[in-house]
């Protein structure tokens, strides 16, 4: 999703995914987190932080969904210290929780879509269809 440049940073990124995925599912019992999704996960060239990327389907309230990545900004360390016991790299990244927007800015986007989009007929179909050579009559080819 999050385009990288590095490979070897691209699959650690993607590893880390994988890996926090599962331990907010079955190791962070915060009642008011809810459940989150990891978007994305970028990690920089040096392998020294990385961001992962949050998005919430139950919180519509944007307070409530920082609320909650205030939260996860401060399980970080039990999260990254669980980090590094499954994955086995020299330096663990410092984790960044953001909150990922982009599933309801696309909504957004889609209602205004579907709101403009006028029904066709079909005479405007036909019409669509068919060129109208009145208006070039008056053009002259040499």
């Amino acid at each position: 999703m999050y385009f990288q440049n590095n490979y070897r940073s691209q699959r650690v990124a993607q590893e880390i995914h994988r890996k926090i995925s599962v331990i907010l599912q079955h190791n962070i019992n915060d009642i008011n987190i809810d459940i989150p999704t990891i978007s994305g996960v970028t990690v920089s060239k040096d392998l020294k932080y990385a961001n992962v990327f949050v998005t919430f389907f139950n919180k519509n309230n944007l307070e409530e969904a920082n609320n909650s990545i205030i939260r996860l900004q401060r399980a970080a360390r039990c999260i990254r210290f669980l980090l590094a016991k499954i994955l086995y790299l020299r330096v663990m990244p410092v984790l960044f929780f953001k909150y990922d927007n982009s599933l309801i800015e696309g909504a957004r986007i889609c209602n205004l879509i579907i709101n403009t989009k006028q029904p066709i007929t079909i005479t405007q179909k036909k019409k669509k269809n068919k060129i109208d050579f009145s208006e070039f009559k008056d053009i002259k080819i040499f």
